[in-house]
């Protein structure tokens, strides 16, 4: 094949031409077919130009741009660095000349096997004569490599062919950074754009106050997906966008598509979308608040005794019709608060769970926040309705909470006051006893008589009776207390302390000479069992 070569002047007329139009050009497109272009008309011997890119996310170089090819067959190579002529240019950083077959056919040896099936279909099955591959270089940094072939002409590749590219592919490494900060530069101000108009819309949304539904649908229009909204937060689940402000949960978003599959723009809209649902809620607690502050308003005047009037009015304020009698029950964590004072979130799910569970047993139930205390008022239906209520708040979150509930006995509205102080001594008999999760003030015994008496005159009452026998070990305690729950049979007693009746018998011998009592003596055992009750319903242990 007759090949026409350059003079001299041609070649320097031709460099300065391509240099101007990479140096002009910021369009990576342009700067790629120029450099191909170049190749083309600078090197005569030439007949194949591929022009392979670095992919830093994948590790690979693919092919650009390219002539004398098949460019769908070539789109599929994915060349590691240092695999066959591209790679090894890529790694060494310099120019490489393959001047005869063999040292080609050795470097490409090195290819891996899918990578040299699509490259022989992408160069129609021919051999190369001779090749030089040239790297990009920026700063030290190779961004690509350009191979020049020769499958069918005569001649081979000089040294002076490879400089001359050089000169291309330096100018070219230049045009390419450029490009591509001008197209992150376009990119990002599209993002910016595109984030400025999301979050007009999102507020636009809050301040018309349309709430969670609105706010989801305009998400998945931007998304082109089904969006919706959770309060639980799982932050090992990929579909889940958590919703997190100063380290306060404020439920998920869950999408069609993995999180991590969202481009830029995408999770850009997200983000948006989750910082609106954020405000909606917390503008939701705010009104929640002040209405439990009016709540604790009506309750402050229930347990004050004012008017029926007045305080039928104020119920209507809150749409609440107390009709009948009431019952009055507390709940309150037995050693720490039932939310965090910081987590306004918590505060707002508990209530609102207690009080759709109160409601579901009695549509009329209402719930007031008293400090860290919840009361639930439900008008009275039935002996077991609130004993019902306990139960399905402990499945909710028995778990989750350690809570103790004190039930009041049944009042008209207006003595509702007293319900409320039967509640809380119940829950202060509850939280002494470990055992107890839910105790009723009606059915307390003779507790009812000292929960308000003198913590001293208790104490002393104790020493009085049971002193002696709290100093002299557990046996003899464990044994009296037993002896009072089997209500003095013997030998119910003795089987559940696993002892003979005999062992029974002197041991009961033993505390009666401690305490100076019989145990026979009528008197002298109600003594001893009402000692032992204010013991227990007034120490932890």
């Amino acid at each position: 094949m007759a090949i026409r070569a350059f003079t001299s002047d041609e070649k320097i007329h031709k460099l300065m031409e391509i240099n101007k139009l990479l140096t002009k050009s910021l369009d990576l497109e342009v700067v790629l077919e120029t450099l191909v272009k170049a190749a083309v008309d600078l090197i005569e011997v030439s007949d194949t130009i591929i022009l392979y890119l670095y992919d830093p996310e994948d590790q690979v170089l693919r092919m650009a741009e390219g002539v004398g090819i098949d460019k769908s067959m070539m789109h599929h190579i994915a060349f590691r660095p240092g695999e066959s002529l591209t790679g090894y240019t890529f790694t060494e950083k310099r120019p490489m000349l393959y001047p005869i077959q063999e040292d080609i056919q050795k470097r490409m040896a090195t290819m891996a096997e899918q990578n040299y099936a699509h490259y022989l279909k992408g160069v129609y099955g021919r051999q190369v004569r001779s090749a030089f591959c040239v790297p990009l270089l920026y700063q030290e940094r190779c961004l690509g490599v350009l191979a020049v072939d020769n499958f069918e002409n005569e001649g081979i590749f000089t040294e002076d062919d490879m400089r001359i590219i050089e000169v291309v592919a330096d100018q070219s490494a230049i045009a390419i950074v450029n490009s591509r900060l001008v197209q992150g530069l376009k990119e990002k101000n599209a993002q910016l754009t595109s984030s400025l108009e999301t979050h007009q819309k999102f507020t636009q949304i809050i301040l018309e106050g349309g709430g969670i539904e609105p706010i989801l649908t305009l998400l998945g229009r931007i998304l082109q997906g089904k969006v919706s909204y959770m309060d639980a937060t799982e932050l090992d689940d990929p579909y889940l966008f958590p919703i997190i402000r100063e380290k306060e949960h404020f439920g998920s978003i869950r999408l069609q598509r993995p999180v991590a599959s969202l481009s830029s723009i995408e999770r850009s809209a997200v983000e948006h979308a989750g910082t609106a649902l954020t405000l909606d809620r917390l503008k939701q607690n705010a009104l929640y608040e002040k209405e439990l502050h009016l709540r604790g308003e009506l309750f402050h005047q229930l347990t004050k005794g004012s008017s029926i009037g007045q305080l039928k009015q104020m119920a209507r304020q809150l749409k609440w019709d107390p009709n009948g009698e009431l019952q009055c029950m507390v709940v309150e964590g037995r050693k720490e608060s039932l939310w965090k004072p910081e987590n306004i979130r918590d505060k707002e799910t508990f209530i609102r769970s207690i009080e759709a569970i109160s409601r579901g047993i009695h549509p009329n139930s209402m719930v007031f926040s008293l400090g860290y205390q919840i009361v639930v008022l439900v008008p009275y239906v039935k002996e077991d309705t609130m004993y019902q209520l306990y139960q399905s708040v402990d499945r909710k979150w028995g778990k989750a909470k350690d809570i103790v509930y004190g039930l009041g006995r049944k009042s008209s509205l207006s003595q509702v006051g007293n319900s409320f102080e039967e509640a809380l001594e119940a829950a202060r008999y509850a939280k002494v006893r470990n055992d107890h999760h839910f105790v009723s003030y009606s059915k307390l015994g003779a507790e009812r008589l000292w929960q308000n008496l003198d913590p001293t005159l208790l104490e002393h009452y104790i020493e009085d009776k049971l002193g002696p026998l709290l100093t002299v070990g557990e046996e003899c305690y464990e044994t009296l207390a037993m002896l009072m729950e089997c209500n003095k049979n013997h030998k119910v007693t003795a089987q559940r302390l696993h002892i003979h009746q005999n062992t029974l018998y002197y041991r009961l011998k033993k505390i009666e000479q401690i305490l100076g009592v019989s145990i026979d003596n009528e008197v002298e055992w109600l003594n001893l069992v009402l000692a032992y009750q204010i013991f227990v319903s007034t120490h932890k242990k």
